[in-house]
Formats: structure tokens, sequence, C-alpha cells
């Protein structure tokens, strides 16, 4: 009998948690409402798509987020990897083209 994982929502946290699941070996099917079922707030049919705001906060090291960022990093979360890929100028936060963003994390889950 095979072993899969089932990830309902894919939003920020169930893309990370398919990737990496994905990437070491556990099979996964991730479950997500759109495009059968749309809100107000989406805009594409894409995963990890962030509606609300674009930026993922600060960057700087001597915070909260900019620490969080640093373990991402050093985790190697593909997320991370693809909002450094489509970043946007934001001052000192890390802030993303949604669109792009949405799409890599699609492509990703989909390969």
């Amino acid at each position: 009998m095979e072993c899969r994982v089932h990830i309902i929502g894919g939003g920020l946290a169930g893309s990370e948690a398919a990737l990496a699941l994905a990437s070491s070996g556990v099979p996964v099917k991730l479950f997500e409402m759109r495009p059968q079922l749309q809100t107000a707030v989406h805009r594409t049919d894409g995963l990890a798509e962030l509606v609300c705001s674009n930026s993922l906060k600060g960057t700087r090291s001597d915070s909260a987020a900019g620490m969080l960022k640093q373990e991402l990093d050093r985790l190697a979360s593909p997320l991370y990897a693809f909002a450094k890929k489509t970043q946007i100028p934001a001052g000192g936060a890390l802030a993303v083209d949604r669109e792009r963003f949405s799409a890599c994390v699609t492509r990703a889950i989909e390969g």
C-alpha cells in the first residue's frame, strides 16, 4: 500500500510543505479549491497566490522577519528562492511580483 500525504490548500504553507515532501521522495496529493471555487480576492488559478500584500516584510537580520528569511535560506526553502527570483524593488522589504511568484510555485508543484 502506497503511503501518500494529503495537503489541503495550495497557499504558502501548503505549497512549501508539498515541495519539501516531494523533494524528499514522499508522494503528495495537494488539494486546492481553485479554479473550481474562486474568491473575491484571488485573481489567478495559481498556487501560493499572495492576495493581501506582495510584501514578505523586512530583510534586516536584526528583525524577526529578517531572521526568518535567513532560516528559510539556510533550509533551502523553494518558496524563498522563488521570492528572491521574482523580487521587485520595495526598500527594505522583500516584495515580489505576485503573478510571477505564483507561476514559479505552480510550475514547481506541477513538475
